[in-house]
């Protein structure tokens, strides 16, 4: 069984809303219904590729991962996909839209 997406920030089908000099970030936490599994975060940008900045986190009976993405024009408008595979194979993701409020001075 793939693993399950328990909580998120942003909500399922919510806007990552970047608009402060640090930038922002979002993060999920799961859970896997096979106790032995292990499982990975693969974070994406619509015509970015891969992130490769995410940070994975164990909390009590979850497991999860963050990524924080800096005030840059460059994500606006571009979805924000998380997907995180377990040890037999099994998957799940979550897809926001990128909406960046603050102009960045270049």
């Amino acid at each position: 069984m793939p693993p399950v997406i328990e909580f998120s920030n942003p909500e399922p089908d919510g806007v990552l809303t970047i608009n402060s000099p640090g930038g922002s970030v979002a993060w999920i936490a799961v859970t896997d219904p096979d106790p032995d599994d292990t499982v990975e975060y693969l974070w994406t940008i619509e015509g970015l590729g891969p992130q490769g900045t995410a940070q994975a986190f164990v909390n009590k009976n979850y497991k999860g991962s963050s990524i924080t993405l800096p005030l840059d024009t460059l994500y606006n408008g571009r979805q924000l996909t998380c997907t995180v595979f377990d040890s037999i194979g099994a998957s799940t993701r979550i897809s926001w839209q990128i909406q960046v409020d603050v102009e960045v001075d270049r």
